[in-house]
């Protein structure tokens, strides 16, 4: 090659790595590119070095810019470092002041380079032979050149198991493209092998931006920077959920660690590169999500190790670069313990149902059978004697307490199951109301408390004839419980459209605005003594208010302290005359 020619092409290699220059800022803010940014300027300032040296004949002119080179060489050994460990993630230990000093070393090194004519650190001997510069390395240069290249060595070996564990389509490339970046410092390599081959080996280095120009075009091709995330790895292999990516095609291009670990143990091997409808044929709904692109759930079962295994699967749509239906993501997650915790609180639930059921049952037994006792000893109490006469009258009243109380209790625990059935029907709201009074007229005789209704007939209400009953009585006793001996409790109802508004009024001492309010504020459970001293637990009012919502109506109150308290409460109704009930 004639002189001119080998100057173009010098001048030429150059240029392609000023271009490769400008297209790698274009990503600076990327992991570890404003290092890699420092590896090409020193690449570039290296290369002028060695032109410049080349074409100078002055033995002081020549030592300057071997000196360039030698610094450039020797600052590219940190950028490389520090490049691997950015972009491979292994960048925790380092610190903006840890990174400062480790190049600020290097830089002080370099000094030694230029003031070598002085000190004799360096080289032994430093001759012009045949228009060549040869330097006679001492054993300290050997030394640090055998570190600057461990070092260079170390980086290079991040790169490629970075690389090695990247998508499968981008593997090969990015392979080639780590090969084509160490050419340069294979080169340099051989040189410090072989210091007599170092005029043409230099030479040849410059050529070396012909394969930067490769590599810019395989890093252009293939969107390297754009759509590979530098932390990919360290972030999808930490996920403890599978990860599977498929085209549109429904070619597998990408999985993470776990993903790769569960199909195997499924017996099926590698799993980049592979169709997705054969994978996932023993799960067609899933299929059918990643087929269609379309975001979704499905629940699958495999069997793992000889144990059957629940799985939760989320398909969603991939979007590239603004383009629709890319492809599909599918994130997998064992959902085994947690289906087993859910099969055994079902399990619990039921067991408790039963119990509760049971228990329920033989507490409310017997002492309905005490209440039917009492009741026919209070028919005939004029027969005792006064004393016998007032024991009477507290044993009814104790057991009636606790009649009540069980009642409750059992209903409320039947409005808290999810499947328990209501039975709504038409109901004639005045013979419910009617039966509800006669219940309680002891207790309302007891203090000598009026109560009567104004509900007039063919009022019908849409409810179960249980709950309506239990809602109605427990308004009621709680009415005569906070009334005084004397006073007055009306029942009325009022039509407005498809909707009955039943009214429970009392004139007894009433509440506080406060009090109304916190009455019914969550599921806390409020009872007051009454004005004969009643006890009671407040289930009464909650265990209504369930049953008032779940047959679509609600309930609440109006009270002023001294002047007693209305609670109403609605349902669907209608009114209905004679005639057309028959």
């Amino acid at each position: 090659m004639n002189p001119l020619t080998e100057l173009v092409v010098m001048i030429a290699s150059v240029i392609m790595s000023v271009i490769i220059l400008f297209y790698v800022y274009g990503f600076r803010n990327e992991r570890g590119i404003r290092y890699l940014i420092g590896v090409i300027v020193c690449r570039i300032i290296y290369a002028i070095g060695v032109i410049s040296e080349k074409y100078s004949y002055a033995w002081t002119e020549k030592l300057i810019f071997r000196n360039v080179q030698d610094t450039a060489l020797n600052l590219m050994v940190p950028f490389v470092l520090l490049f691997a460990l950015h972009l491979t993630g292994r960048d925790k230990p380092l610190s903006p002041r840890r990174e400062t000093m480790l190049i600020v070393t290097f830089a002080c090194v370099s000094l030694l380079f230029w003031f070598d004519p002085v000190l004799h650190v360096m080289f032994r001997t430093t001759l012009l032979e045949d228009g060549h510069l040869i330097r006679v390395k001492t054993g300290y240069s050997i030394a640090l050149s055998i570190v600057s290249y461990l070092i260079v060595v170390t980086g290079i070996y991040f790169l490629f198991q970075y690389v090695r564990n990247i998508r499968s389509d981008l593997r090969k490339p990015g392979m080639w493209v780590l090969l084509l970046a160490s050419f340069p410092f294979i080169i340099q390599v051989v040189k410090f092998v072989k210091p007599e081959w170092s005029s043409w080996l230099s030479l040849l280095s410059i050529f070396c931006g012909f394969t930067g120009m490769l590599m810019l075009v395989i890093t252009w091709r293939i969107k390297f920077f754009s759509i590979v995330p530098f932390a990919r790895n360290m972030v999808l292999d930490t996920l403890q959920e599978s990860i599977l990516i498929a085209k549109a095609s429904g070619k597998i291009i990408d999985s993470n660690k776990q993903a790769s670990e569960w199909f195997s143990k499924l017996g099926y091997g590698a799993v980049d590169g592979r169709e997705i409808a054969e994978l996932l044929e023993p799960w067609p709904e899933w299929h059918q999500l990643c087929q269609s692109m379309q975001q979704g759930n499905v629940e699958i079962e495999a069997w793992l190790d000889g144990e059957r295994r629940m799985y939760s699967v989320n398909v969603y749509p991939l979007h590239t670069f603004r383009r629709q239906g890319q492809g599909s993501i599918s994130l997998i997650f064992d959902i085994t313990e947690k289906q087993r915790h859910l099969e055994q609180i079902a399990q619990l639930n039921q067991l408790k149902d039963q119990l509760f059921t049971i228990v329920s049952h033989d507490i409310r037994t017997p002492i309905a059978m005490q209440f039917q006792l009492v009741e026919m000893l209070e028919e005939d109490k004029e027969r005792f004697e006064a004393e016998h006469r007032e024991i009477i009258d507290m044993l009814g009243g104790q057991i009636r307490n606790t009649l009540g109380m069980a009642t409750n209790l059992l209903e409320w625990f039947r409005s808290q199951r999810a499947d328990a059935a209501l039975y709504p029907q038409f109901l004639e709201l005045s013979q419910v109301v009617e039966e509800c009074c006669h219940a309680l007229h002891i207790n309302s005789e007891a203090k000598q408390i009026m109560v009567k209704h104004t509900i007039p007939s063919g009022t019908y209400v849409y409810a179960d004839r249980e709950v309506l009953g239990l809602i109605i009585r427990n308004l009621l006793s709680n009415a005569i419980k906070f009334t005084e001996a004397g006073g007055l409790v009306q029942v009325y109802a009022e039509l407005s459209g498809d909707k009955a508004v039943v009214s429970v009024r009392d004139n007894g001492v009433g509440m506080e605005e406060e009090q109304v309010r916190r009455l019914f504020e969550g599921e806390l459970l409020q009872s007051l003594p009454g004005t004969s001293g009643e006890k009671g637990t407040g289930l009464g009012l909650l265990v209504s208010r369930q049953f008032v919502q779940r047959s679509g109506g609600r309930l609440w109150a109006e009270s002023q302290a001294g002047q007693g308290s209305v609670f109403h409460f609605t349902l669907r109704g209608e009114h209905r005359n004679e005639s057309s009930c028959r």
